[in-house]
């Protein structure tokens, strides 16, 4: 189900709205996590462990109504990628990966190993 749904996003979301949308999506669900467990250890001291593990049982049903009346269930193809951004010629955005000719510089040392360890007089003992 997850790689269904993460697919589905990528699909219907523009290239430039993947990282947010990936964002609000792990803060929305990795948030969620603290709070419920905060809900369902209060309700747990309110009114005992059997009735709130019987609650959050029933409460996993709530997705599948809300699945049930959405548009997704119809859906038999994916749908197609949003246009492009307007000003970018209508091609689609080019992965960094694509964009990339040539390894990235790598700096080089302004000291070589050999002028660090040079302990004889004269020479840079730092």
């Amino acid at each position: 189900m997850q790689i269904a749904e993460n697919t589905f996003r990528q699909i219907i979301t523009s290239a430039g709205m993947q990282a947010r949308m990936q964002a609000v999506s792990t803060w929305l669900t990795a948030g969620a996590r603290p709070v419920a467990a905060l809900l369902a250890g209060g309700l747990g001291t309110w009114i005992g462990v059997r009735p709130t593990l019987t609650a959050g049982t029933f409460l996993l049903l709530v997705p599948l109504g809300v699945l049930s009346r959405s548009p997704l269930r119809a859906l038999r193809q994916m749908p197609e990628m949003p246009p492009a951004a307007p000003g970018t010629g209508g091609d689609p955005v080019p992965s960094p990966l694509v964009l990339r000719t040539a390894p990235p510089a790598v700096p080089r040392p302004a000291r070589t190993e050999d002028d660090r360890h040079d302990r004889s007089p004269g020479g840079d003992a730092t």
